[in-house]
């Protein structure tokens, strides 16, 4: 990452690793049909409504700030997304009715007599505020440690299990060989994996259109119940 000339660009766009990946297997025929703007690099604190020349310095600092080049990891960029709000809202739309995975909810890592038990848990989260303009909206998953726990797009249908949810589809960071994982989902389902003691990890959900965030903490529990029933 570095800097870009402010005089000498006016536009600099380059397709992410996953739009490499999509350009290579489209035989020519990769569309965008949508794309986000955000404000990642912009420092609003150094806004100076006093500036003693008038309101048309107000923003010289901002406006004279090197660029930062386009970065090709959409893990650590876009963070923070411009978005269109009805008029007269008030406040910006947030993320809620998500259960923390922690405490007495943790996920279990069991031993048992027949092997390895390993519990889920499924993550539904809504975007509240702004009208609901938001509602329904996808969200995008990061989980930071993939040793910790698995996470798939959607939930365990009624009579099925966790392997029946999709392992292909919007999921990024796994032919990288990174710790992280992201998916693209309304709903997520969390699995622990096999384990033989207790291990935490976070999952970063963000709103696709909204750009809120919210953090969850997930610790798993392990529990021999050979030795130690529940």
């Amino acid at each position: 990452m570095g800097f870009i000339n402010n005089t000498s660009y006016i536009l600099n766009a380059v397709l992410t690793k996953k739009g490499r990946e999509y350009l290579a297997k489209s035989s020519g025929n990769f569309n965008i049909t949508k794309f986000a703007l955000s404000d990642d690099e912009i420092d609003y604190t150094l806004w100076d409504g006093a500036h003693p020349l008038g309101t048309d310095y107000y923003g010289a600092v901002l406006e004279s700030t090197p660029m930062i080049e386009s970065n090709v990891d959409p893990e650590v960029s876009m963070k923070y997304k411009l978005i269109t709000l009805p008029e007269g809202t008030m406040a910006l739309p947030y993320i809620d009715n998500v259960t923390q995975v922690v405490g007495g909810n943790k996920l279990k890592s069991t031993l048992n007599d027949s092997g390895w038990l390993m519990t889920d848990f499924t993550l539904n989260p809504a975007t509240i505020g702004a009208d609901g303009a938001f509602d329904g909206e996808k969200y995008s998953w990061l989980l930071l440690n993939n040793n910790v726990v698995e996470i798939r797009p959607g939930s365990i249908p009624a009579e099925g299990t966790f392997d029946d949810l999709p392992t292909t589809g919007a999921i990024y960071g796994e032919e990288s060989g990174r710790l992280s994982k992201k998916i693209v989902s309304k709903v997520a389902t969390i699995r622990a994996k096999q384990m033989i003691f207790d291990r935490e990890t976070s999952i970063i959900v963000t709103g696709q259109q909204s750009g809120a965030i919210y953090v969850i903490r997930v610790q798993v529990a392990y529990r021999d119940e050979r030795m130690s029933p529940a």
